[in-house]
């Protein structure tokens, strides 16, 4: 089977030959989710340097917790206005073209900003401006980038696409942060800009031979955005499981990466007086055990009984958050954030396998975009976690975080039988 995708001919193509080989890495058999994996290798490296430094630049010039844990949210705010019309162009225009649009406009922003950083001109403001620019991109690129994975692999092997895709991301979250902390206190922060363009650049080559099949969209050619958005809207409704899954994915927005993420530079600071090479080892820390989550997942294959796993992962991201708030030893942090990343990463991946599966590919973009929304709670989460921080203190504010999660987590998984239930 062959669609055309803007002249290109694109076929989710079986493996050229079956050999015995690990279950972990079975979607690397195919072409273009190798291409997808490669690309998703270079964001997450940009990401994360971008995390480290921008976090650690924001508490060296103002000394603000609060203005921390707001930073780390106001690039996830676009997810709420930009991710909606992202999830309509990715299901009606060229997703791999749009793709690398976004790509290349985050390359200018990461060579603008770390120009400004290098000649001593950076102000707050432009790290507001940088974070709320190259978050409009992520809000487009993000649901363009879910979809592109459920066009890369026949749907028997999406969980382990998913598993391994989260695995790329995560792979850079182990080391990025480890390397942006040690150039921040060797080199500067403007350094870690350069090499985040040079991140985006990657990807752009990466994604420019996908060969992925295109939708076809005659049906609803003349459709407005507004109308493309409302169908979206609709669908999801009508699905009780998936609605249920949009509702339990807005608490790690608000409860736990906020908690996390966000204060990473505080905790690191304040509580264990590590510097940057210590923050840089706490985030990498958390992406090793993203890593093994989604590995561990990946290995699994088609397990059943997702929606169960899906809510105990989610309360065992809670504990261990309440576990890592307290920690005052480093060694002792680097193995609570362990279990924190492997957790939280095991009930994303989970979460993602089940729209995805649930879902048609005329309406994936616009479903992924709306989940996506999500991300937009977080400046509301990081608003709450760098208050309490302000407040209470870092510790008291990462427990607040962890506990509310178990809670609510529970109530919902109580609430919502259709969730528990699915296979």
């Amino acid at each position: 089977m062959s669609t055309q995708d803007g002249g290109r001919t694109g076929t989710i193509e079986p493996p050229r030959k079956r050999h015995p080989r690990l279950k972990t890495f079975s979607s690397f058999k195919y072409r273009n989710f190798r291409y997808l994996w490669t690309s998703t290798l270079f964001t997450s490296a940009g990401n994360w340097v971008q995390t480290v430094t921008l976090g650690w630049l924001a508490y060296e010039l103002t000394g603000s917790a609060l203005l921390v844990g707001t930073l780390s949210g106001i690039r996830a705010l676009p997810f709420l206005l930009v991710g909606p019309i992202g999830g309509v162009l990715a299901d009606r225009v060229d997703r791999r073209r749009l793709l690398m649009a976004t790509q290349l406009t985050l390359l200018a922003l990461a060579l603008g900003f770390a120009v400004l950083i290098a000649s001593n001109r950076v102000e707050v403001w432009h790290m507001f401006a940088f974070s709320l620019l190259s978050g409009g991109c992520w809000a487009i690129s993000n649901p363009i980038r879910q979809a592109l994975v459920a066009s890369s692999v026949p749907r028997e092997s999406l969980m382990n696409a998913i598993a391994l895709n989260s695995a790329a991301f995560n792979a850079m979250r182990t080391v990025g942060p480890a390397i942006g902390g040690l150039l921040i206190a060797l080199t500067g922060p403007a350094t870690n800009f350069f090499i985040q363009a040079l991140c985006f650049l990657g990807v752009y080559l990466a994604v420019w031979p996908l060969n992925i099949p295109r939708l076809d969209t005659s049906a609803h050619r003349g459709d407005s955005v507004l109308t493309s958005f409302r169908e979206g809207v609709r669908y999801t409704l009508r699905d009780p499981v998936i609605l249920a899954l949009m509702i339990v994915a807005l608490i790690p927005s608000l409860f736990m990466m906020p908690f996390t993420m966000g204060l990473m530079p505080v905790f690191a600071e304040d509580v264990l007086q590590a510097g940057p090479e210590g923050l840089g080892l706490l985030l990498a820390g958390n992406g090793v055990g993203a890593l093994v989550g989604t590995l561990a997942l990946a290995s699994a294959g088609d397990v059943s009984r997702k929606g169960r796993v899906l809510l105990g992962f989610a309360m065992g991201s809670g504990a261990s958050i309440m576990i890592f708030s307290f920690t005052t030893w480093l060694p002792a942090s680097l193995l609570a954030l362990l279990a924190v990343g492997a957790c939280q990463q095991l009930y994303m991946s989970t979460n993602t396998t089940l729209l995805q599966s649930l879902t048609t590919d005329e309406y994936r973009g616009r479903v992924m975009s709306l989940y996506m929304l999500d991300h937009g709670l977080v400046p509301a989460g990081g608003l709450l976690a760098g208050g309490l921080a302000q407040m209470l203190g870092v510790a008291r504010a990462g427990f607040i975080g962890g506990a509310t999660t178990v809670v609510l987590i529970g109530v919902l998984g109580t609430r919502f039988r259709s969730l528990r239930d699915v296979k």
